[in-house]
């Protein structure tokens, strides 16, 4: 955990791990985590998914307590997180020094 209060939760999710359930996986989530955590403390504790990372990507997630933070994060989400930087580790030799990646969202990334 990285900081809790009594409206959000911000954990640090290790790669491997999802963010919620599938129809594969159901327990070993950072949801179901978290969710465990938190009940252990008071048993009537709720947690909302803000925002998700993919299995492979490790980093910062943040978590709500109620339903009313979790909207109110996820209405201006865009605003809160304006940059997004991803660090990858390569093996070998590249064949150009740099490039650009496109997303699926069609931004470009150096």
């Amino acid at each position: 955990m990285i900081f809790e209060d009594d409206h959000i939760i911000v954990v640090n999710k290790p790669s491997g791990l999802l963010t919620i359930a599938t129809a594969k996986e159901k327990e070993k989530t950072l949801y179901h985590i978290v969710r465990e955590y938190l009940v252990s403390k008071d048993k009537n504790s709720r947690v909302f998914i803000v925002h998700r990372l993919d299995k492979d990507t490790s980093g910062i997630v943040v978590l709500a307590k109620d339903e009313k933070t979790k909207n109110k994060l996820q209405e201006n989400w865009n605003e809160y997180v304006s940059l997004r930087e991803y660090v990858a580790i390569v093996e070998g030799t590249l064949k150009n020094k740099e490039d650009r990646i496109t997303g699926f969202n069609g931004k470009m990334f150096i």
